[in-house]
């Protein structure tokens, strides 16, 4: 299992979804302009009432975090908007999404969101 970790500093927002997607669904939030990520396979993370800016427009957030360490199958995290109190990351992975029945979580510990992907 290979685990991204997403750490605020006041507060983890209280409602995050992750999921599988396909590279068709790697669009940016307000824009709808394509994001390119590195991958065979893709997370979508969206924290909602959220913000990766502070009052004057200025990012608080990373756009891209490659490489990312210590995993096996995480290859690149990367921005997929800042749009309307809603936050998206791509996760690009090396292998292939598993089937259905086999889903990434999330789970709040502190001020942090950890994201859990399974590897095969």
């Amino acid at each position: 299992m290979d685990l991204v970790r997403f750490h605020f500093q006041l507060a983890a927002p209280a409602e995050v979804t992750v999921q599988y997607v396909p590279a068709s669904e790697l669009i940016q939030d307000g824009s709808g302009l394509p994001v390119a990520v590195r991958g065979r396979s893709f997370v979508k993370v969206v924290f909602r009432n959220a913000a990766a800016h502070d009052e004057e427009g200025r990012a608080t957030a990373p756009r891209n975090l490659f490489p990312v360490r210590a995993t096996t199958n995480v290859v690149q995290v990367r921005s997929g908007g800042d749009f309307e109190g809603v936050v998206t990351y791509f996760i690009g992975l090396r292998q292939p999404a598993p089937g259905p029945q086999v889903q990434p979580t999330a789970q709040h510990i502190g001020t942090s969101v950890i994201v859990a992907i399974p590897t095969r």
